[in-house]
């Protein structure tokens, strides 16, 4: 039993890393999680992250081995970890997998939900799905997540934070609820979209209070 145990949260974790670092990534022009998991900035972030929110939500059996494991093939897998290849679908897989862990005392998720927010804003529907608003990203069909696509490709990057905010929290094409109804998203999330559209996603992601 406690080996079925590590494997099930090692391959969960490995999922949470993938949903967590993929936005950001690509919004610093990064081609894989390998790369996400060097990176000066995001690797301390997501460590950071890993410890104070994502671990206390795993149960203790077999937790630090499952991170050890999970942590070692995110980082040494760079070609089946292709960041563009994860960013088909990536809105379902938060819906399942990072949604149920944020709180308020998930800071850094909420950054990074503002970084998949920022990531999917202005998607451009083509004849064969739809594109990423990023130069570097214009050739990776998107064809997973269409209402949730259709909804943020009317939406802009330069759009009041809070408007912008309001707009994807309550849209339930995208999530399948209103995610306002949760209580502690709007100030937080709203912030953190700002900070990004203001000073950019790498200051935001190393401010002092993050």
């Amino acid at each position: 039993m406690r080996e079925f145990s590590v494997v099930s949260a090692q391959v969960l974790l490995k999922a949470r890393a993938e949903c967590l670092l993929t936005p950001a990534g690509i919004l610093l022009d990064l081609d894989t999680v390998a790369d996400c998991m060097g990176h000066e900035m995001l690797r301390p972030w997501f460590g950071r992250m890993l410890q104070q929110e994502i671990m206390p939500a795993m149960s203790p059996d077999g937790r630090d081995e499952a991170v050890i494991q999970a942590c070692r093939y995110l980082s040494f897998k760079p070609a089946s970890l292709a960041l563009s290849a994860l960013a088909d679908g990536l809105i379902d897989a938060w819906s399942l997998h990072i949604l149920p862990l944020m709180s308020a005392q998930t800071p850094r998720m909420i950054q990074a939900f503002a970084a998949l927010i920022m990531l999917f804003t202005g998607v451009r529907r083509t004849d064969d799905g739809y594109c990423l608003p990023q130069e570097r990203m214009k050739n990776v069909r998107l064809t997973r997540d269409e209402k949730a696509l259709r909804s943020f490709s009317r939406l802009s990057w330069d759009m009041d934070a809070a408007s912008l905010c309001y707009a994807v929290l309550a849209d339930t094409d995208i999530w399948g609820r209103d995610l306002r109804e949760d209580g502690f998203l709007d100030g937080p999330l709203t912030h953190a979209l700002e900070d990004i559209q203001l000073t950019g996603l790498y200051a935001a992601l190393t401010r002092e209070d993050a």
